[in-house]
């Protein structure tokens, strides 16, 4: 073989050892390039499944409204329990009824059924299975302890215990003790708060605003003293002082004629004075014909007290010579136009009596408006005394 094929067989065989190389050097790489793309695509398919969980957070919205719902229930029952509540204290919801009273007027109001009697001019009533105490308007009975106060408790169970009333509101909802303030009916039209005046049970007792009926209550109350019945019944006049009173100008009168007779040292002017005795007795007669004169002595009161009720008064002074029963005569104060109705009371010449507004006093008579609030409170306030024929017999103004 020459030299010269050697050499070109040793080129070819270069080429080849060369070409096999650059090929295998190319399957190499060829191998990571696909290898790292599969590392992507694996991130890839990873990274989507966490963003899907959180889709199925999504629960937590039905979750809100399972507390809403929760909460929502025990709203309304709070506000049920509370409502019925202040409709027991506050203005109870009635339904309408018309009756005709005793004078032929159709007279509407509200009914309820009598449960309880607390005195004579106070009840317990039952609306809509609440009960709820109401205070007859316009008049006034004996309280706990005074005279009467038994009688007049019975007399009101007589007229409404047990009985269906119609009650009939005139201004003020209710007094200050929370007390419905009402007249009321029977249901064939007695009026109860007046019919306790006229049986003599209780007295005129005008509470402004609730006026309504004040003139009403006032010819019953003139019809109860000109019956002689209850608080003006004739038998209380049969006391000691009445008893004691009348016997003893008797005994005066006597000892005027007395003297008189040991003088007949002269038989003959001794017949010609006998008659004088039987004119003696004259002169007993003549006092009780002098008209009494009863007047407002004085109006108190103390402004500098904090409970101006509890001290001020008016005062009346019987500054005539005969004794005054003061049955059926009034007191009035204007500006408030309370009136005070005097009881079957003998005054005798020179006593003075107080009408206190609140307090109750014995030792001056014992009478009291039972106001509860100041009545004299103002400059220029007047009062005014009338007699049992509604005549006005004195005046007289506090400042």
């Amino acid at each position: 073989m020459s030299r010269r094929r050697k050499f070109l067989i040793g080129i070819v065989g270069f080429i080849v050892i060369c070409c096999g190389l650059s090929g295998l050097a190319s399957l190499l790489p060829e191998s990571k390039e696909t290898a790292e793309p599969t590392d992507v695509a694996l991130i890839e398919e990873l990274q989507p499944t966490p963003e899907e969980p959180t889709k199925t957070v999504a629960p937590t919205k039905t979750s809100l409204p399972l507390p809403t719902n929760t909460v929502e229930p025990p709203e309304p029952t709070a506000t049920n329990t509370r409502r019925p509540r202040p409709t027991a204290t506050s203005t109870p919801q009635f339904e309408a009824v018309s009756v005709v009273d005793v004078a032929g007027n159709e007279i509407t109001g509200e009914t309820a059924v009598v449960t309880q009697i607390i005195d004579g001019d106070t009840i317990d009533v039952e609306i809509n299975g609440e009960t709820y105490r109401v205070r007859y308007i316009g008049m006034d009975t004996p309280e706990r302890g005074e005279p009467l106060f038994q009688e007049a408790s019975e007399a009101n169970a007589r007229l409404v215990a047990g009985q269906t009333v119609i009650m009939v509101k005139d201004v003020s909802e209710t007094d200050r003790y929370g007390r419905l303030l009402r007249y009321v009916y029977l249901e064939d039209g007695t009026f109860v708060n007046g019919e306790l005046v006229r049986l003599g049970y209780a007295q005129a007792s005008t509470y402004p605003p609730d006026v309504a009926f004040q003139d009403t209550f006032t010819s019953l109350q003139r019809t109860a003293v000109n019956s002689g019945v209850g608080l003006w019944a004739p038998q209380t006049v049969v006391e000691a002082p009445t008893s004691t009173v009348l016997p003893q100008p008797l005994p005066t009168a006597e000892p005027t004629t007395s003297p008189e007779q040991p003088q007949p040292t002269s038989p003959p002017p001794q017949p010609t004075n006998v008659p004088q005795p039987t004119e003696a007795p004259q002169p007993t007669d003549i006092p009780p014909a002098a008209p009494g004169n009863v007047v407002i002595s004085s109006i108190y009161y103390d402004g500098q007290v904090a409970r101006v009720e509890s001290d001020e008064y008016a005062e009346i002074t019987n500054q005539g010579g005969t004794v005054v029963n003061l049955a059926g005569w009034r007191l009035n104060a204007d500006d408030d136009g309370q009136d005070f109705w005097f009881p079957d009371f003998e005054l005798q010449p020179g006593q003075s009596c107080r009408v206190y507004t609140n307090e109750n006093h014995p030792e001056t008579c014992g009478f009291s408006f039972n106001s509860g609030k100041a009545i004299w409170r103002n400059d220029g306030e007047c009062g005014h005394l009338f007699d049992n024929t509604g005549a006005e017999v004195s005046s007289r103004c506090f400042g």
